[in-house]
């Protein structure tokens, strides 16, 4: 606050407009993108529930036409009848029977070309397979070589087992073609008897054309997942986790059967919709990077922020300018203001013809300083003549009352008879008129001053004789000090005549000089009877309130001395300098005279 106190108008101006400006625009534009973003995240999730929804729906219709061709497969009479004697036959009739098979199977398979293969178990018989498969297996592949072979022996939870991407397991797979597959148990057809299981390969690849998802735009971003319930990826649409165990993403923490929301994968921030099967028991999950939603909305941050920053230098122009417009004016017064406080009464405030208020302005600053050169003229004049008069009138008060002093004592030398004496005194006087024949109105140095002093002490000297010490403080930087003439040397006269006349021994008249701040005090101190403290009130209060533009020279308790030199120091320096009476503890009296401190 103090640092906008001390600012310019200009300054102020400028900032406040650019301020408010700044923030009503970074306000605005927060605002505006943080809604932006709230208002497109809930359509980006509105759209990922709605094709998460959809993919699993075509993946559920996928695996029921694979349903049916396991079904078309387990009703049929050659693959019931194999089965059922698979333990009775020849390895001659085994190898014919697996050469019929695999031409019926390829049959049955041919309108389906995602299916890579399928293979038949028998329980009676676990060291045969007969097969169809695009890719040949393993020679002497057995049912317990699968993987899922011991999961199938407990499965209930559906007819069949849709076990988890992996890559196939043939010899000329040379390609790494990764397969998901449909396994089920054969049952005796009518009896029920288990006679062995039936798997049916399909290449993942065909998830590519059966859940492929296009986002809007021109950015792919999103990742498209196909997760059982123990997180095995059945497809990624990156091709990246096919056939992997996802880390990071537990498909439980996806509450419920339709989720959408956000979540955090591998130090990203994500978007996702989920929605999982009950037939399938799959989870399909798609991950939108929270980043492609607000990267369009930066960019248009961005641009809306390099417009709004050129707007911004814009408005601290126009500001600058209107503020130019005013303050110019305005320091162009005050540089007339300061010519006028030197005392240059001539300049004028130009462009005082604007019709606003800085003309107005203008207009009244040359018409108070047209009637202030008139009221100079009339009054100023006058009051300093005045002045000048008043101070040859104090001179001409004051002069008399050292001649009177100083011939009581050439009177009483002269008694004595001492002649050498009244020259040494007539000395001492003739120094002291010569002194004060110059303009009291001037200022001397402070050792001039008290060279005076020693004069009058000289012919007090013979006066009192050892009555009387006198004693002296002054620093030597302070003797060059400037004082007005005979403003010192009439109080060591009050100090002698008042204090020690009455004295006949010890007496001490002290003087001591010393800067505070600015500001010269010379205080004279006399051991002599004193005044006591109310007299010391009053004294100092009519001091204070001494009009010098009074005729009145007497007021009760002072002398002449006291008024001519209190009346002199307030009209050349004014009232917050002058004289004042300090309680003197020990006895005797202290006054202070304090004056400005300066140098010549």
């Amino acid at each position: 606050m103090k640092l906008w106190k001390e600012w310019d108008l200009k300054t102020k101006v400028v900032l406040s407009f650019s301020f408010l400006f700044a923030l009503s625009v970074i306000s605005s534009g927060i605002f505006y993108y943080h809604s932006s973003v709230g208002e497109l995240k809930k359509q980006t999730l509105q759209l990922l529930d709605t094709n998460s929804t959809q993919i699993t729906r075509t993946e559920e219709l996928y695996i029921d036409d694979m349903e049916k061709l396991s079904l078309s497969v387990f009703y049929d009479s050659l693959v019931q009848n194999v089965l059922s004697h698979s333990n009775e036959t020849t390895e001659a009739e085994n190898e014919s029977l697996n050469q019929q098979i695999t031409s019926h199977l390829l049959n049955i398979s041919v309108s389906w070309p995602s299916v890579q293969g399928i293979y038949l178990y028998p329980t009676d018989n676990p060291a045969a397979t007969y097969y169809w498969a695009k890719r040949s297996p393993f020679v002497g592949n057995s049912i317990a070589e699968e993987p899922w072979y011991p999961y199938i022996l407990t499965y209930t939870q559906s007819p069949y087992l849709l076990w988890p991407t992996m890559t196939e397991y043939t010899i000329t797979n040379f390609q790494g073609v990764k397969v998901f597959s449909l396994i089920r148990q054969i049952n005796q057809i009518p009896t029920g008897k288990k006679i062995g299981y039936m798997k049916l390969d399909m290449d993942v690849n065909v998830m590519k054309d059966l859940v492929s998802y296009r986002e809007y735009g021109e950015e792919q971003d999103s990742s498209l997942f196909i997760l059982t319930d123990q997180g095995n990826v059945i497809y990624d649409s990156q091709d990246q986790w096919t056939g992997k165990v996802m880390d990071g993403i537990h498909v439980a923490d996806l509450t419920g059967n339709k989720a959408s929301g956000t979540l955090t994968w591998q130090g990203k921030s994500y978007l996702y919709g989920s929605y999982r099967s009950e037939s399938t028991h799959w989870t399909t999950l798609i991950l939108k990077p929270m980043n492609s939603i607000t990267s369009r909305l930066k960019e248009i941050r961005n641009t809306v922020m390099i417009i709004e920053s050129l707007i911004l230098v814009l408005v601290i122009v126009i500001a600058w300018f209107i503020a130019t417009g005013i303050t110019r004016p305005l320091r162009r017064m005050i540089t007339n203001m300061r010519h006028v406080e030197r005392g240059d009464f001539t300049i004028r405030a130009l462009h005082t013809n604007n019709r606003n208020e800085i003309g107005q302005l203008g207009k009244v600053f040359n018409q108070m300083l047209d009637s202030l050169q008139d009221m100079i003229s009339r009054v100023y004049v006058a009051e300093l003549r005045e002045k000048d008069a008043r101070l040859l009138a104090l001179q001409a008060q004051i002069n008399p009352h050292f001649l009177f002093n100083t011939l009581s004592i050439l009177k009483s030398l002269g008694r004595k008879g001492a002649t050498t004496d009244v020259v040494e005194v007539t000395e001492s006087l003739a120094h002291m008129f010569r002194y004060s024949l110059y303009d009291w109105n001037g200022t001397v140095a402070l050792s001039e001053e008290l060279n005076l002093i020693e004069s009058y002490i000289k012919i007090q000297t013979y006066r009192f004789q050892d009555r009387f010490r006198y004693e002296i403080d002054v620093p030597e930087k302070l003797l060059k000090a400037q004082v007005l003439r005979l403003t010192i040397q009439p109080l060591v006269e009050n100090a002698v005549v008042h204090g020690l006349e009455q004295r006949k021994s010890g007496g001490l008249i002290a003087i001591h000089v010393r800067a505070n701040e600015g500001l010269l005090e010379i205080l004279i101190a006399d051991n002599g009877v004193g005044i006591n403290l109310q007299t010391q009130a009053a004294l100092n209060q009519n001091l204070a309130d001494l009009d010098i533009h009074s005729s009145n020279t007497h007021t009760e308790h002072m002398g002449i001395a006291l008024l001519n030199i209190q009346k002199r120091l307030h009209l050349i320096y004014g009232h917050q300098y002058g004289l004042s009476f300090l309680p003197t503890p020990g006895g005797g009296t202290t006054i202070r005279l304090a004056l400005p401190l300066h140098f010549e």
